[in-house]
């Protein structure tokens, strides 16, 4: 994916100027940087959704899968957990259903559970699986640990390490980025700055304990 010049204005507010970046074919990234400085407006425009000035180029067959912050929110409460899944499985995967569901902590009569019924937590484990399985070989999430816990963020990251497609990621989750992702992108002054190195190195060179710290800095 190439990102060349790319502006965009919200009123009279820029939220980023000739901003580039290149991601290559299997890369692993994240996205850092307070917000507001535009790390959702760059994957709306990855997305198309957006308009703004410049280019965007995704590369020849990318499939790209989306995980929004209210991705959960979005799943048809009339369905169980095991149709949700079942109706975006394709081939020999959908005689893996179970076993998968399984992994992501719905087991025995959870899959008959109407998604109406599904706390938080549990939803965001099922747009996971349904995400996953869907046929992409590029994975965008915005916020994916919102509503996780300890254990659903790990199963969450280990499924990510083993998809072999590209990924990006938005997230303040220091410990759920570790070992994720390869290459770090600030969002920071109306810039995209590219930073080759894990996101421990990042917060080393500045000083940081936690992403949540960069909300601090001016």
């Amino acid at each position: 994916m190439v990102v060349k010049d790319l502006s965009k204005k919200y009123g009279d507010k820029v939220i980023f100027r000739d901003a580039n970046m290149s991601i290559a074919r299997g890369e692993k990234v994240s996205f850092v940087g307070r917000n507001g400085e535009g790390k959702s407006t760059m994957i709306k425009a990855i997305m198309g959704e957006i308009d703004f000035k410049g280019k965007c180029e995704l590369g020849h067959n990318a499939k790209v899968g989306y995980f929004a912050q209210n991705q959960a929110a979005l799943l048809d409460g009339d369905l169980t957990v095991f149709q949700t899944v079942d109706n975006v499985a394709e081939g020999d995967i959908r005689t893996q259903i179970k076993n998968i569901l399984g992994r992501f902590m719905f087991s025995g009569d959870d899959i008959d559970k109407k998604v109406s019924v599904l706390s938080g937590g549990e939803r965001t484990r099922l747009a996971m699986v349904k995400l996953l399985l869907e046929p992409v070989n590029v994975l965008i999430l915005d916020e994916p640990t919102n509503h996780l816990d300890l254990k659903s963020k790990d199963v969450l990251k280990e499924a990510l390490l083993a998809f072999d497609g590209t990924l990006i990621l938005v997230s303040h989750d220091r410990d759920f980025l570790q070992g994720l992702a390869q290459k770090v992108f600030e969002f920071k002054d109306q810039r995209v700055i590219e930073h080759f190195e894990t996101i421990d190195d990042f917060l080393v060179r500045n000083r940081m304990e936690s992403l949540k710290e960069i909300q601090l800095r001016g």
